[in-house]
Protein backbone atom coordinates (compact mmCIF):
# COMPACT_ATOMS: atom_id res chain seq x y z
CA UNK A 1 0.00 0.00 0.00
CA UNK A 2 0.92 3.57 -0.52
CA UNK A 3 2.23 5.94 1.77
CA UNK A 4 1.57 9.79 2.93
CA UNK A 5 3.93 12.38 3.95
CA UNK A 6 3.23 12.58 7.41
CA UNK A 7 3.83 15.51 9.52
CA UNK A 8 5.72 15.39 13.30
CA UNK A 9 3.03 14.62 16.06
CA UNK A 10 1.45 17.85 18.00
CA UNK A 11 3.08 16.68 21.42
CA UNK A 12 6.35 15.54 20.24
CA UNK A 13 9.14 18.13 22.17
CA UNK A 14 11.31 19.94 19.50
CA UNK A 15 14.86 21.45 19.71
CA UNK A 16 13.77 24.75 18.24
CA UNK A 17 16.35 27.80 17.79
CA UNK A 18 17.18 29.76 20.59
CA UNK A 19 16.68 33.26 18.84
CA UNK A 20 14.37 34.76 16.92
CA UNK A 21 17.02 35.79 14.60
CA UNK A 22 17.63 32.63 13.41
CA UNK A 23 14.19 32.10 12.20
CA UNK A 24 14.84 34.98 9.41
CA UNK A 25 17.01 34.25 6.58
CA UNK A 26 20.09 36.87 5.74
CA UNK A 27 18.76 37.08 2.43
CA UNK A 28 15.16 38.27 3.43
CA UNK A 29 13.27 41.40 2.46
CA UNK A 30 12.41 42.66 5.78
CA UNK A 31 15.83 43.18 6.64
CA UNK A 32 16.00 45.49 3.84
CA UNK A 33 13.15 47.08 5.13
CA UNK A 34 14.78 47.43 8.87
CA UNK A 35 18.12 48.48 7.34
CA UNK A 36 16.39 51.53 5.46
CA UNK A 37 14.24 52.29 8.47
CA UNK A 38 17.24 52.67 10.50
CA UNK A 39 18.78 55.40 7.80
CA UNK A 40 16.06 57.89 8.30
CA UNK A 41 15.93 60.76 10.53
CA UNK A 42 12.43 60.24 11.56
CA UNK A 43 12.14 63.74 13.32
CA UNK A 44 13.11 65.71 9.93
CA UNK A 45 10.55 63.82 8.46
CA UNK A 46 8.15 64.87 10.52
CA UNK A 47 7.37 61.84 12.76
CA UNK A 48 5.37 62.44 15.95
CA UNK A 49 6.33 61.20 19.04
CA UNK A 50 10.43 60.63 17.95
CA UNK A 51 11.81 61.67 21.84
CA UNK A 52 10.01 59.68 24.67
CA UNK A 53 8.00 61.80 27.05
CA UNK A 54 9.74 61.81 30.56
CA UNK A 55 5.82 60.99 32.52
CA UNK A 56 3.00 58.70 31.69
CA UNK A 57 3.44 55.48 29.68
CA UNK A 58 5.64 54.63 27.72
CA UNK A 59 4.72 54.58 23.31
CA UNK A 60 5.95 52.61 20.50
CA UNK A 61 9.06 54.44 18.29
CA UNK A 62 7.81 55.80 15.63
CA UNK A 63 10.79 53.85 13.65
CA UNK A 64 9.16 50.26 15.08
CA UNK A 65 5.55 51.63 13.86
CA UNK A 66 6.93 52.58 9.85
CA UNK A 67 8.68 49.22 10.28
CA UNK A 68 5.83 47.13 10.32
CA UNK A 69 3.87 49.88 8.42
CA UNK A 70 6.20 49.00 5.08
CA UNK A 71 6.40 45.20 5.84
CA UNK A 72 2.72 45.00 5.67
CA UNK A 73 2.67 46.74 2.48
CA UNK A 74 5.00 44.42 0.88
CA UNK A 75 3.15 41.62 2.02
CA UNK A 76 -0.08 42.85 1.14
CA UNK A 77 -1.66 43.34 4.83
CA UNK A 78 -3.21 46.78 4.49
CA UNK A 79 -5.39 46.63 7.40
CA UNK A 80 -4.50 47.25 10.81
CA UNK A 81 -6.46 44.65 12.35
CA UNK A 82 -4.00 42.19 9.65
CA UNK A 83 -0.98 43.64 10.87
CA UNK A 84 -1.99 43.31 14.70
CA UNK A 85 -2.83 39.31 14.04
CA UNK A 86 0.97 39.50 12.25
CA UNK A 87 2.67 40.49 14.72
CA UNK A 88 1.45 37.78 16.79
CA UNK A 89 2.04 34.50 14.52
CA UNK A 90 4.48 35.75 11.19
CA UNK A 91 7.90 35.30 12.46
CA UNK A 92 8.93 37.93 9.74
CA UNK A 93 7.11 40.33 12.08
CA UNK A 94 7.84 39.28 14.90
CA UNK A 95 11.37 39.32 14.02
CA UNK A 96 11.23 43.41 12.93
CA UNK A 97 9.12 44.02 16.41
CA UNK A 98 11.32 42.42 18.53
CA UNK A 99 8.19 40.65 19.71
CA UNK A 100 6.42 43.88 20.49
CA UNK A 101 2.36 43.28 19.60
CA UNK A 102 0.95 46.46 19.11
CA UNK A 103 -3.13 46.56 19.06
CA UNK A 104 -4.81 47.88 15.91
CA UNK A 105 -5.94 50.98 17.15
CA UNK A 106 -2.29 52.03 18.03
CA UNK A 107 -1.46 51.23 14.04
CA UNK A 108 -4.30 52.92 12.68
CA UNK A 109 -3.53 55.93 14.84
CA UNK A 110 -0.06 56.06 13.24
CA UNK A 111 -0.71 56.00 10.01
CA UNK A 112 -3.41 58.71 10.75
CA UNK A 113 -1.26 61.09 12.29
CA UNK A 114 1.38 60.66 10.09
CA UNK A 115 0.12 61.67 6.25
CA UNK A 116 3.22 64.00 5.66
CA UNK A 117 6.32 61.92 7.35
CA UNK A 118 4.79 58.82 5.76
CA UNK A 119 5.20 60.61 2.21
CA UNK A 120 8.57 61.94 3.14
CA UNK A 121 9.75 58.26 3.73
CA UNK A 122 8.73 57.82 -0.06
CA UNK A 123 10.80 60.75 -0.79
CA UNK A 124 13.56 59.49 0.66
CA UNK A 125 13.45 56.26 -0.85
CA UNK A 126 13.86 57.50 -3.81
CA UNK A 127 16.50 59.80 -3.26
CA UNK A 128 18.70 56.42 -1.79
CA UNK A 129 17.46 55.25 -5.40
CA UNK A 130 18.91 57.44 -7.10
CA UNK A 131 22.35 58.23 -4.87
CA UNK A 132 22.87 54.09 -5.77
CA UNK A 133 22.21 54.54 -9.51
CA UNK A 134 18.80 52.23 -9.11
CA UNK A 135 17.22 54.84 -11.08
CA UNK A 136 18.56 56.30 -14.65
CA UNK A 137 17.03 59.70 -15.43
CA UNK A 138 16.13 60.39 -18.46
CA UNK A 139 12.91 59.15 -19.68
CA UNK A 140 9.10 58.06 -17.89
CA UNK A 141 6.27 56.77 -18.16
CA UNK A 142 2.82 58.70 -16.60
CA UNK A 143 -0.41 57.36 -16.30
CA UNK A 144 -3.43 57.57 -14.02
CA UNK A 145 -6.39 55.16 -12.43
CA UNK A 146 -9.14 56.03 -10.34
CA UNK A 147 -8.89 54.46 -6.86
CA UNK A 148 -12.07 54.81 -4.65
CA UNK A 149 -12.88 56.56 -1.73
CA UNK A 150 -13.77 55.23 1.92
CA UNK A 151 -16.98 57.13 1.07
CA UNK A 152 -19.88 55.09 0.32
CA UNK A 153 -21.98 56.07 -3.54
CA UNK A 154 -24.96 56.76 -1.47
CA UNK A 155 -22.66 59.72 -0.07
CA UNK A 156 -22.80 61.22 -3.28
CA UNK A 157 -25.48 64.32 -3.63
CA UNK A 158 -26.12 67.23 -5.89
CA UNK A 159 -28.65 70.38 -5.06
CA UNK A 160 -31.10 68.62 -7.42
CA UNK A 161 -30.73 65.39 -5.54
CA UNK A 162 -30.82 67.09 -1.80
CA UNK A 163 -34.02 69.18 -2.77
CA UNK A 164 -35.60 66.33 -4.38
CA UNK A 165 -35.26 64.26 -1.35
CA UNK A 166 -36.34 67.10 0.62
CA UNK A 167 -39.46 67.25 -0.61
CA UNK A 168 -40.44 63.87 -0.66
CA UNK A 169 -39.84 63.90 2.96
CA UNK A 170 -41.82 66.91 3.46
CA UNK A 171 -44.27 64.48 1.72
CA UNK A 172 -44.42 61.77 4.34
CA UNK A 173 -44.39 64.15 7.27
CA UNK A 174 -47.87 65.54 5.79
CA UNK A 175 -49.15 61.85 4.85
CA UNK A 176 -48.35 60.46 8.52
CA UNK A 177 -50.24 64.05 10.23
CA UNK A 178 -53.05 63.44 7.93
CA UNK A 179 -53.14 60.06 9.25
CA UNK A 180 -52.99 61.45 13.40
CA UNK A 181 -56.10 63.88 12.27
CA UNK A 182 -57.77 60.99 11.24
CA UNK A 183 -57.53 59.29 13.69
CA UNK A 184 -58.68 61.68 15.95
CA UNK A 185 -61.56 62.63 13.83
CA UNK A 186 -62.72 59.10 13.76
CA UNK A 187 -61.91 57.31 17.44
CA UNK A 188 -62.18 53.76 17.95
CA UNK A 189 -61.19 51.16 20.00
CA UNK A 190 -58.86 53.09 22.43
CA UNK A 191 -56.34 50.77 22.59
CA UNK A 192 -55.46 50.25 18.56
CA UNK A 193 -55.79 54.38 18.97
CA UNK A 194 -52.85 54.84 21.49
CA UNK A 195 -50.63 52.39 19.36
CA UNK A 196 -51.45 54.10 15.69
CA UNK A 197 -50.59 57.40 17.08
CA UNK A 198 -47.76 56.23 18.61
CA UNK A 199 -46.39 54.45 15.81
CA UNK A 200 -47.70 57.45 13.07
CA UNK A 201 -45.64 59.61 16.50
CA UNK A 202 -42.44 57.73 15.76
CA UNK A 203 -42.21 57.67 12.21
CA UNK A 204 -42.80 61.89 12.11
CA UNK A 205 -39.73 61.60 14.72
CA UNK A 206 -37.74 59.67 12.35
CA UNK A 207 -38.99 61.92 9.16
CA UNK A 208 -37.85 65.34 10.81
CA UNK A 209 -34.27 63.88 11.90
CA UNK A 210 -33.79 62.94 8.04
CA UNK A 211 -35.17 66.00 6.86
CA UNK A 212 -33.07 68.14 9.48
CA UNK A 213 -29.87 65.90 7.82
CA UNK A 214 -30.87 67.02 4.25
CA UNK A 215 -30.93 70.22 5.14
CA UNK A 216 -27.55 70.20 7.28
CA UNK A 217 -26.12 68.41 3.72
CA UNK A 218 -27.57 71.13 1.88
CA UNK A 219 -26.15 73.63 3.91
CA UNK A 220 -22.68 72.07 3.29
CA UNK A 221 -23.63 71.75 -0.22
CA UNK A 222 -23.56 75.68 -0.59
CA UNK A 223 -20.49 76.50 1.93
CA UNK A 224 -18.70 73.85 -1.01
CA UNK A 225 -19.46 76.19 -3.53
CA UNK A 226 -20.56 72.90 -5.88
CA UNK A 227 -23.17 71.41 -7.41
CA UNK A 228 -22.01 67.74 -6.01
CA UNK A 229 -20.43 67.19 -2.81
CA UNK A 230 -19.83 63.31 -1.17
CA UNK A 231 -20.55 64.20 2.19
CA UNK A 232 -18.37 62.64 5.00
CA UNK A 233 -15.15 62.78 2.41
CA UNK A 234 -15.23 66.51 0.55
CA UNK A 235 -12.01 65.72 -1.13
CA UNK A 236 -13.54 62.92 -3.03
CA UNK A 237 -15.47 63.14 -6.61
CA UNK A 238 -17.43 61.18 -8.27
CA UNK A 239 -15.56 58.86 -11.02
CA UNK A 240 -15.93 56.20 -13.31
CA UNK A 241 -15.55 54.54 -16.81
CA UNK A 242 -18.09 55.53 -19.70
CA UNK A 243 -21.38 55.02 -18.78
CA UNK A 244 -20.82 53.17 -15.46
CA UNK A 245 -22.05 54.49 -12.61
CA UNK A 246 -20.30 56.83 -10.36
CA UNK A 247 -18.58 56.30 -7.13
CA UNK A 248 -16.46 58.28 -5.07
CA UNK A 249 -13.21 58.30 -5.78
CA UNK A 250 -9.62 59.56 -6.32
CA UNK A 251 -7.42 59.91 -9.63
CA UNK A 252 -4.24 58.45 -8.28
CA UNK A 253 -1.23 59.50 -10.45
CA UNK A 254 2.11 57.68 -11.06
CA UNK A 255 5.96 58.61 -12.72
CA UNK A 256 7.69 55.15 -13.66
CA UNK A 257 11.12 55.05 -14.10
CA UNK A 258 11.72 53.45 -17.86
CA UNK A 259 14.51 51.80 -17.00
CA UNK A 260 14.30 50.41 -13.78
CA UNK A 261 10.42 50.04 -13.07
CA UNK A 262 9.96 51.95 -9.83
CA UNK A 263 7.37 54.73 -9.15
CA UNK A 264 9.69 58.02 -9.18
CA UNK A 265 6.60 60.14 -8.22
CA UNK A 266 3.10 59.44 -6.94
CA UNK A 267 0.33 61.97 -6.42
CA UNK A 268 -3.28 61.93 -5.50
CA UNK A 269 -5.96 64.47 -7.40
CA UNK A 270 -9.74 64.50 -7.16
CA UNK A 271 -9.85 65.86 -10.79
CA UNK A 272 -11.53 63.04 -13.03
CA UNK A 273 -9.68 64.45 -16.07
CA UNK A 274 -5.86 64.09 -16.47
CA UNK A 275 -5.62 66.87 -19.30
CA UNK A 276 -4.83 69.09 -16.39
CA UNK A 277 -2.31 66.95 -14.47
CA UNK A 278 0.29 66.88 -16.87
CA UNK A 279 2.64 69.88 -16.37
CA UNK A 280 2.80 69.51 -12.45
CA UNK A 281 3.20 65.34 -12.22
CA UNK A 282 6.49 66.24 -15.35
CA UNK A 283 7.53 68.98 -13.15
CA UNK A 284 7.55 67.17 -9.98
CA UNK A 285 9.45 64.04 -11.75
CA UNK A 286 12.05 66.07 -13.44
CA UNK A 287 12.92 67.78 -9.74
CA UNK A 288 13.01 64.34 -8.31
CA UNK A 289 15.81 63.34 -11.03
CA UNK A 290 17.32 66.73 -10.72
CA UNK A 291 17.76 67.21 -14.59
CA UNK A 292 17.13 69.94 -16.65
CA UNK A 293 16.08 67.81 -20.20
CA UNK A 294 13.07 65.03 -19.33
CA UNK A 295 10.79 62.66 -21.68
CA UNK A 296 7.54 61.77 -20.66
CA UNK A 297 5.33 58.88 -22.26
CA UNK A 298 1.98 59.38 -21.44
CA UNK A 299 -1.74 58.28 -23.16
CA UNK A 300 -4.14 60.60 -25.15
CA UNK A 301 -5.65 61.57 -21.85
CA UNK A 302 -2.95 64.09 -21.26
CA UNK A 303 -2.82 65.55 -24.98
CA UNK A 304 -3.86 68.89 -23.62
CA UNK A 305 -2.14 71.92 -25.62
CA UNK A 306 -1.56 74.10 -22.99
CA UNK A 307 -0.14 71.21 -20.46
CA UNK A 308 2.26 70.30 -23.14
CA UNK A 309 3.20 74.00 -24.32
CA UNK A 310 4.23 74.49 -20.60
CA UNK A 311 6.13 71.17 -20.18
CA UNK A 312 8.30 72.27 -23.37
CA UNK A 313 9.67 75.77 -21.95
CA UNK A 314 10.37 73.58 -18.55
CA UNK A 315 12.60 70.95 -20.22
CA UNK A 316 10.31 68.16 -21.17
CA UNK A 317 9.50 66.53 -24.19
CA UNK A 318 5.97 64.68 -23.85
CA UNK A 319 4.99 61.66 -26.47
CA UNK A 320 1.01 60.71 -26.49
CA UNK A 321 -1.21 60.59 -29.40
CA UNK A 322 -3.47 63.10 -30.04
CA UNK A 323 -7.71 62.89 -28.52
CA UNK A 324 -9.38 63.84 -31.86
CA UNK A 325 -13.04 63.78 -32.07
CA UNK A 326 -15.62 61.77 -34.88
CA UNK A 327 -16.41 63.75 -37.68
CA UNK A 328 -18.99 62.89 -40.61
CA UNK A 329 -17.81 60.93 -43.10
CA UNK A 330 -18.22 63.82 -45.91
CA UNK A 331 -15.94 66.14 -43.65
CA UNK A 332 -12.78 67.13 -44.40
CA UNK A 333 -10.89 66.92 -41.23
CA UNK A 334 -9.08 69.42 -39.79
CA UNK A 335 -5.26 67.47 -39.94
CA UNK A 336 -6.15 68.22 -43.96
CA UNK A 337 -6.38 72.32 -43.39
CA UNK A 338 -2.34 72.92 -43.62
CA UNK A 339 -1.14 75.49 -41.30
CA UNK A 340 1.84 78.23 -42.75
CA UNK A 341 3.84 79.23 -39.47
CA UNK A 342 5.19 82.01 -41.45
CA UNK A 343 2.29 83.48 -43.02
CA UNK A 344 -0.04 82.55 -39.81
CA UNK A 345 -2.78 81.51 -42.42
CA UNK A 346 -4.16 77.87 -43.89
CA UNK A 347 -4.37 76.05 -46.58
CA UNK A 348 -7.56 74.21 -47.03
CA UNK A 349 -8.09 71.07 -49.41
CA UNK A 350 -9.00 72.63 -52.08
CA UNK A 351 -6.10 74.60 -52.21
CA UNK A 352 -7.81 78.37 -50.45
CA UNK A 353 -5.75 80.06 -48.50
CA UNK A 354 -7.94 80.79 -44.62
CA UNK A 355 -7.25 83.79 -42.53
CA UNK A 356 -7.60 84.58 -39.01
CA UNK A 357 -10.73 85.89 -38.19
CA UNK A 358 -11.11 86.40 -34.41
CA UNK A 359 -10.14 84.11 -31.38
CA UNK A 360 -11.89 81.76 -29.24
CA UNK A 361 -11.27 83.30 -25.48
CA UNK A 362 -12.11 80.36 -23.83
CA UNK A 363 -10.70 77.47 -25.68
CA UNK A 364 -7.18 79.74 -26.02
CA UNK A 365 -8.19 79.28 -30.47
CA UNK A 366 -7.85 80.92 -33.15
CA UNK A 367 -10.40 81.03 -36.37
CA UNK A 368 -9.35 80.42 -39.55
CA UNK A 369 -12.17 80.87 -42.57
CA UNK A 370 -12.05 81.90 -46.18
CA UNK A 371 -14.95 83.73 -48.83
CA UNK A 372 -13.70 81.14 -51.32
CA UNK A 373 -16.16 78.56 -49.33
CA UNK A 374 -18.85 80.43 -51.63
CA UNK A 375 -17.79 79.43 -54.56
CA UNK A 376 -15.85 76.37 -53.38
CA UNK A 377 -16.29 73.40 -56.04
CA UNK A 378 -16.10 71.09 -53.16
CA UNK A 379 -18.23 72.44 -50.75
CA UNK A 380 -20.55 70.02 -50.39
CA UNK A 381 -17.75 67.47 -48.99
CA UNK A 382 -16.80 69.97 -46.47
CA UNK A 383 -19.50 71.34 -44.86
CA UNK A 384 -23.53 71.71 -44.73
CA UNK A 385 -22.82 75.29 -43.60
CA UNK A 386 -22.54 79.09 -44.86
CA UNK A 387 -18.89 78.41 -44.63
CA UNK A 388 -16.18 76.09 -43.38
CA UNK A 389 -14.86 77.39 -39.80
CA UNK A 390 -11.11 75.78 -38.34
CA UNK A 391 -10.25 76.48 -34.72
CA UNK A 392 -6.45 76.18 -34.25
CA UNK A 393 -5.35 76.36 -30.76
CA UNK A 394 -3.05 78.94 -30.18
CA UNK A 395 -0.27 76.00 -28.66
CA UNK A 396 -1.63 73.38 -31.38
CA UNK A 397 2.41 73.60 -32.37
CA UNK A 398 3.45 71.88 -29.34
CA UNK A 399 0.55 69.25 -30.08
CA UNK A 400 1.84 69.32 -33.29
CA UNK A 401 5.81 68.04 -32.40
CA UNK A 402 4.53 65.48 -29.46
CA UNK A 403 2.42 63.75 -32.18
CA UNK A 404 5.27 63.67 -34.26
CA UNK A 405 7.62 61.96 -31.72
CA UNK A 406 4.88 59.63 -31.35
CA UNK A 407 4.79 58.72 -35.02
CA UNK A 408 8.14 58.52 -35.80
CA UNK A 409 8.87 56.02 -33.12
CA UNK A 410 5.42 53.98 -32.24
CA UNK A 411 7.05 51.98 -29.68
CA UNK A 412 7.21 54.45 -27.32
CA UNK A 413 3.79 53.99 -26.47
CA UNK A 414 3.89 50.35 -26.38
CA UNK A 415 7.11 50.86 -23.76
CA UNK A 416 4.51 53.43 -22.25
CA UNK A 417 1.86 50.60 -21.27
CA UNK A 418 3.99 47.94 -20.59
CA UNK A 419 5.42 50.00 -18.23
CA UNK A 420 3.35 51.88 -16.37
CA UNK A 421 0.01 50.03 -16.37
CA UNK A 422 2.13 47.20 -14.63
CA UNK A 423 2.25 48.87 -11.28
CA UNK A 424 -1.69 49.70 -10.95
CA UNK A 425 -2.18 46.51 -11.98
CA UNK A 426 -0.34 44.73 -8.89
CA UNK A 427 -1.14 48.06 -6.92
CA UNK A 428 -5.22 47.36 -7.74
CA UNK A 429 -4.82 43.62 -7.23
CA UNK A 430 -3.13 44.17 -3.50
CA UNK A 431 -5.75 46.56 -2.34
CA UNK A 432 -8.47 44.43 -3.01
CA UNK A 433 -9.63 46.05 -6.44
CA UNK A 434 -8.46 49.29 -6.04
CA UNK A 435 -9.91 51.00 -2.91
CA UNK A 436 -7.92 53.48 -0.40
CA UNK A 437 -8.65 52.96 3.88
CA UNK A 438 -7.86 56.12 4.52
CA UNK A 439 -9.93 59.52 4.21
CA UNK A 440 -8.93 62.86 2.18
CA UNK A 441 -6.07 63.24 -0.28
CA UNK A 442 -3.34 63.95 1.60
CA UNK A 443 -4.08 60.50 3.15
CA UNK A 444 -4.51 59.15 0.13
CA UNK A 445 -1.30 59.96 -1.12
CA UNK A 446 0.29 58.81 2.23
CA UNK A 447 -0.99 55.30 0.95
CA UNK A 448 0.03 55.79 -2.21
CA UNK A 449 3.60 56.50 -1.47
CA UNK A 450 4.35 52.89 0.09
Amino acid sequence: MGRFIEGYDRSQPLLLPAYVEDYVSQESLVRVVDAFVETLDLTALGFERTVSAATGRPGYHPGDMLRLYIWGYLNQLRSSRQLERACQRDLEAIWLTRRMTPDYRTIAAFRHDNPEAIIGTGAAFISFCRENGLVTPGKVALDGTKMRAVASAKNIAGADRLARDIAHTETEIAYYLDRLNIADQHPADARDQTVNRAAFASAIASLERRKQRLEKRQAELAEHDTNVVVFGEPDARPMGYGRAPKFPAYNLQSVVDIESGLIIHNDVANEANDSQLLHPMAIAAKEVFDVDQLEVLADGGYSNAQEVARCEQDGVRVAAPIKRGAMSAQSFRPVQFVHDEQTATIRCPAGETMYPKGKHTRNRAIRYRTPACQTCQIKQQCTPGYQRTIHRLVDQGALDRMERRVQENPDLMTIRRCTVEHPFGTIKRMSGGGRFLTRGLRRGEAWGEL
